[in-house]
């Protein structure tokens, strides 16, 4: 204990990294993979998030979405594809899915 009162600035050091660890693990949205998908008549993104998003947050959601099919805005347009995060078991049937690779402890 006193090396810890010895020491103020590593210790504050190591309670940022703790509490930046927790935070990497509480906001872990899961497994995600990426899909490509067909967008059909009535699609919209909030409703595609409502299907695939899982735990993450709709707006998260979206914003994966925009970066990954360089959207500049939210319209998309039936017919075409696009590529999604699928968070947890919620896979769509599509055989163009792609697995991101990552550690899993």
């Amino acid at each position: 204990m006193n090396w810890f009162k010895k020491n103020p600035h590593i210790t504050t050091l190591l309670g940022a990294c703790l509490l930046f660890t927790a935070y990497l693990f509480i906001t872990d949205p899961g497994d995600v993979t990426y899909a490509e998908i067909e967008v059909e008549h009535g699609d919209s993104l909030w409703s595609l998030a409502e299907q695939y998003r899982g735990k993450m947050k709709s707006d998260e959601w979206i914003k994966l979405v925009k970066a990954e099919n360089e959207l500049s805005n939210v319209r998309i347009i039936a017919g075409n594809s696009l590529v999604i995060p699928v968070v947890g078991d919620d896979q769509p049937n599509s055989i163009n899915s792609i697995e991101i690779a990552r550690n899993v402890k």
